[in-house]
């Protein structure tokens, strides 16, 4: 009878112990980095945008990278989308937001982006290489470099 007790509160153990590890892996900010997050989002217009995070997908759903692109293997002909998450001041607006893309060093096309005032502004640039070859593409706020990505593109 001892034993049965047992093996009845040990699911209920394990499972504590799996939520408290998993609460413990993720913590909180300090006051002090939200502080200075706040204080961006409401005052740092002049500062400009900053580019949180950019992916190379093969497949874009909802604003969301459901399917990421290996840069060593692209085919010919295939369409690149270009995913990139900005963190932008409130009512601040920026429309040289750049993504460029070079052929060796040549380059093919240049698009440009407005972003406006987002804890979370999200753009998706689509282009296809049309050429086999190392590609370079760079992600910019005017001239200044944010990011770039070397793909290799096969025949």
């Amino acid at each position: 009878m001892i034993r049965r007790t047992y093996h009845c509160c040990l699911p209920v153990v394990v499972l504590g112990l799996l939520l408290a590890l998993n609460t413990a892996a993720v913590a909180a900010p300090t006051a002090k980095s939200i502080k200075e997050v706040v204080d961006f989002y409401y005052n740092g217009q002049k500062e400009g945008p900053v580019l949180t995070e950019a992916k190379l997908c093969k497949a874009v759903k909802n604003f969301e990278c459901t399917e990421m692109t290996d840069p060593n293997n692209v085919a010919k002909g295939e369409t690149l989308n270009v995913w990139m998450m900005f963190f932008v001041p409130k009512g601040a607006s920026y429309d040289d937001i750049l993504v460029e893309y070079k052929h060796e060093g040549i380059p093919r096309r240049l698009t440009p982006h407005k972003i406006e005032g987002s804890i979370r502004y999200r753009v998706v640039d689509k282009n296809s290489v049309d050429k086999p070859g190392e590609w370079t593409i760079t992600i910019k706020k005017g001239i200044t470099k944010l990011k770039d990505f070397k793909i290799n593109v096969v025949k």
